[in-house]
């Protein structure tokens, strides 16, 4: 399969390679870079995976009530986008010059220049991190042009310029109306990450980026010193990437499995030397599959039909001690994270997707089971139970309705707290209760304009949906608690698995087999109880 690539200019900072590291070192604000450096190594051990639709502020915001040190990843945001809406901002704020061009290019000089004028809501929707700072976390840019990705991660540096510029502002109470900025920014990333990973045929076959970069390891150089550059140089970038694609081959099981695994880690190998040779990117997230571009394969094809080789990431880990590499690809628990970093201690993090979009409170004890440091934020307290998680929930979901408009983003609000309670008996009510929730904006704007008035808040109703349907066990179930139950529950269908596969005859295993039984029959009965007497209440 040929790579297909943007055409890129030649001329701007982002191509220059070989001045990124110098320029680095002779910044001031190489603490800044450390200091972010540090933080991305201190919480890798458990990272939540990119998920378009899914990993957005709402679910991040999630997230972190239930963990200080996951780190959490953005939906991937296009590099063009950005690029676009950040011209468009400029273009409408600043005065021509003689050339038909904007007078300025930067966001900074737009916001002293442009008086009240100036309003980043429209380009925060892109980046924005919500009403509060969201710790250890990271922008995942998806793009093949190293103009945009330099822009991209441009606008990144200067939203925490103007945040820096904003908190002084505050604290030194001396905001006027000329050079305040109305909508709180919290842009403030970890680290930038570029996708090299998406097999999706948007991105990877019309978009030319995502898993099709990896075909070309000297682009992919070239776009990670452009997004360095823009950023200043004071923001780490990390690549997302598989084990491989089936370039030079058409893909079938059969295939694939007769091609040699020595090359194919051989190929993997040389993209990560190449990519990582100018000492920009250290932090490699690997997909333990091959990405399928020569098929229309969805997503979703693409995550079950090549199989995972776990062993070509743990090599990878054991050869590259000196680069951070984290594991991403069927790993769906919290019990399957810390087995695979007991069992490859050279790996740096696992990354989780839809293991936490399924069942979000199933890693409330991720903290506690994979760091022994000690080193919590000491600001952050854990809900203690999934009553305070709505709680907590609630007063971000207010402060989203106060800011934006509920008929739109109502629904992407309740969306995130939707799975809070799953495998629960009457989960299913819940969920149906939020999702009505999540329409009556819609519904009542058609019968009056001024609905919200009557209307109590959304953290009301969400804790309505919540007591009205969920017993006080599993509404004030600990996390330990629930974490233990969760292993029982894994114990139970390891054991039911096995006794389907391998079977047996003899008296010993018969009893075995009968005990179980009898168990699984005794808890399927307690929780169609509580299911009942919540009905009946």
């Amino acid at each position: 399969m040929q790579l297909c690539m943007s055409s890129t200019s030649t001329t701007t900072p982002s191509s220059s390679n070989s001045s990124a590291m110098n320029a680095r070192r002779n910044r001031s604000d190489d603490d800044l870079f450390q200091q972010r450096s540090d933080t991305l190594r201190s919480h890798s051990k458990l990272s939540l995976a990119p998920m378009m639709e899914y990993t957005d502020r709402h679910f991040r915001h999630l997230v972190r009530l239930l963990s200080d040190r996951t780190l959490l990843y953005t939906e991937m945001v296009a590099a063009n986008a950005i690029a676009h809406e950040r011209e468009a901002s400029l273009s409408s704020l600043l005065s021509i010059d003689n050339n038909n061009k904007p007078s300025s290019s930067s966001l900074l000089h737009a916001a002293a220049a442009g008086d009240e004028l100036f309003d980043p809501s429209y380009l925060l929707r892109f980046l924005g991190q919500g009403h509060n700072p969201e710790g250890a976390s990271v922008l995942q840019l998806g793009g093949s042009d190293p103009d945009q990705l330099f822009l991209a991660s441009k606008t990144v540096y200067e939203f925490n310029k103007l945040a820096q510029t904003q908190q002084q502002q505050q604290q030194q109470q001396q905001q006027t109306s000329s050079n305040s900025i109305s909508t709180p920014i919290f842009c403030d990333y970890t680290a930038l990450n570029l996708n090299c990973g998406c097999p999706s045929p948007k991105v990877a076959g019309k978009g030319c980026f995502g898993a099709a970069l990896m075909q070309d390891a000297h682009l992919v150089k070239q776009l990670t010193t452009s997004m360095f550059n823009g950023s200043e140089g004071t923001i780490p970038i990390t690549v997302k990437c598989r084990i491989g694609t089936d370039e030079g081959y058409q893909f079938t099981r059969d295939q694939y499995n007769a091609r040699s695994e020595e090359e194919e880690y051989q190929s993997l190998k040389k993209f990560i030397e190449i990519v990582a040779s100018e000492g920009i990117v250290t932090d490699f997230q690997v997909h333990a599959r091959i990405a399928v571009l020569g098929k229309n394969y969805s997503p979703a094809d693409n995550r079950k039909v090549p199989p995972l080789r776990y062993h070509q990431v743990r090599r990878l880990a054991e050869e590259f001690p000196e680069l951070n590499i984290s594991l991403n690809g069927g790993v769906e628990t919290l019990s399957g994270v810390k087995r695979e970093l007991d069992e490859c201690p050279s790996l740096d993090g696992i990354m989780v997707g839809r293991g936490w979009m399924s069942n979000p409170w199933a890693f409330a004890m991720s903290d506690e089971l994979l760091y022994s440091d000690g080193a919590t934020n000491v600001d952050y307290v854990r809900p203690k139970n999934r009553m305070e998680v709505l709680e907590a929930y609630g007063r971000h979901a207010d402060y989203e309705e106060e800011l934006w408009d509920p008929v739109k983003i109502r629904r992407f609000i309740t969306k995130a707290v939707s799975q809070l309670f799953s495998g629960e008996p009457n989960a299913k009510h819940y969920r149906i209760a939020l999702d009505d929730i999540a329409g009556l904006p819609k519904k009542l704007m058609k019968q009056d304009t001024k609905w919200m008035q009557s209307q109590p808040p959304l953290s009301e109703l969400i804790l309505e949906a919540a007591t009205q349907h969920l017993s006080e066990e599993v509404l004030y179930r600990t996390p330990k608690e629930s974490y233990e139950k969760i292993l029982w529950d894994e114990e139970q269908a390891e054991r039911r698995k096995l006794y389907v596969t391998v079977g047996g005859t003899d008296e010993k295993q018969l009893e075995e087999k009968q005990s179980f039984v009898q168990e699984w029959q005794q808890s399927r009965k307690e929780d169609e109880l509580k299911g009942s007497e919540l009905d009946s209440m």
